[in-house]
């Protein structure tokens, strides 16, 4: 059993954790509605008493591939960081595990075709329902090759990989789900809710901004409509963290209300080469020789090679997408390694996973959420 790295129940002020879509009534840190109704009721309301407004408070939701404790564990080590640079964070721990219950899928499929672990290389004109590529090789081995990937994107497509995927988009729309609905109220609907009010009874005094990392860029486009619903005026700011959301639902849910209810957007991916530099791993185990966008826009869309927002061929390739972020007013893309230029526009995420944690990109949300010249440099 591994030992607590936080008191997680200090991060409540800050803190919405989520299971299937609801307030999480169980769980490393449970939340209530009394619990959310003293964010907007007490720990706001303090945490803005005699600043110059607006002030701004921002509201995360992190990516698919992550379990409760180590979203609980990413809030932890990022909630006083916010807070120095004078903003007030709403962590959205939703409970999603997917690059473990992938990997273990793929690990699975592997050993149904009797490739795994017998670990060699299939020879080309295989028969049967597995393609001709390569199996799985151990980290000993020389790296994964094309033939590789394209293996396992194959297996995660037959293994169930794209019903694991297509559960994490519908935890993320049950969040935003309203009240009678057949899913009953999301814990996001009801953030919404309260936030409205708070709104109402505070107009002025803060400015709302909000991050989607990987699949949290699906969430927020939930949590963000379920709030414009409840009738919260606009966002200042979305910015979206190697989004994993296809460019159809961008277009449809998202870009209709870039500059009247989102004012600006701005997206921090990994550039091209970074993405096929990076790799996936479980427990120290590499599994594919990409970033995981890769694989879900190869294996896991309903349809495969469904362009996502966060590759950057992908959106080069789309002339609309291209217009938008080439115009720089509405829309930003900063694709790593961008390591000159403002402030606010650079990065040196190496990783999918990792770019949440990556000090030039954090820091340049802090400079675009704040609006200062001069930030509390990040920990790291």
């Amino acid at each position: 059993m591994s030992e607590p790295v936080a008191d997680f129940g200090a991060l409540r002020p800050h803190l919405v954790d989520l299971s299937n879509g609801k307030l999480s009534p169980g769980g490393l840190v449970s939340t209530t509605p009394a619990d959310v109704d003293r964010i907007f009721e007490e720990h706001l309301p303090r945490f803005i008493s005699g600043r110059p407004g607006p002030a701004p408070v921002l509201f995360w939701a992190h990516g698919g591939l992550v379990d409760e404790r180590t979203g609980l564990e990413a809030a932890a080590s990022q909630v006083q960081w916010w807070l120095a640079n004078g903003v007030y964070p709403v962590y959205f721990v939703w409970e999603t595990g997917l690059l473990q219950v992938l990997s273990d899928r793929i690990r699975r499929g592997a050993q149904r075709y009797r490739l795994f672990p017998a670990l060699s290389l299939m020879k080309a004109g295989g028969t049967g329902a597995a393609p001709p590529v390569p199996t799985l090789v151990p980290r000993a081995l020389p790296p994964l090759t094309e033939a590789a990937d394209t293996f396992v994107e194959w297996v995660a497509r037959h293994a169930g990989g794209p019903a694991v995927w297509a559960d994490i988009k519908a935890n993320a729309a049950r969040a935003g789900a309203k009240a009678g609905s057949l899913a009953g109220e999301g814990g996001a609907r009801y953030v919404a809710r309260r936030l409205a009010a708070f709104n109402r009874a505070h107009a002025g005094d803060v400015g709302l901004h909000a991050v989607g990392h990987s699949a949290g860029a699906i969430f927020q486009s939930s949590f963000l409509r379920a709030a414009f619903e409840e009738g919260v005026g606009a966002f200042e700011s979305l910015a979206l963290l190697d989004p994993a959301l296809t460019v159809g639902d961008f277009k449809t849910g998202l870009l209709p209300l870039l500059g009247s209810r989102i004012r600006v957007l701005s997206q921090f991916s990994l550039g091209r080469q970074r993405a096929l530099d990076d790799v996936c791993e479980v427990r120290g185990v590499r599994f594919y020789n990409k970033s995981l966008l890769y694989l879900i826009h190869r294996a896991l869309e309903e349809h495969p090679d469904t362009p996502l927002l966060g590759l950057e061929e992908n959106v080069a390739a789309d002339p609309d997408l291209a217009a938008l972020f080439a115009g720089g007013t509405l829309a930003e893309a900063v694709w790593s390694p961008q390591l000159s230029g403002p402030d606010a526009s650079r990065s040196d995420a190496r990783s999918h996973t990792g770019i949440d944690s990556d000090t030039l990109t954090m820091e340049s949300l802090a400079h675009r959420v704040t609006g200062r010249g001069a930030v509390v440099p990040f920990p790291g």
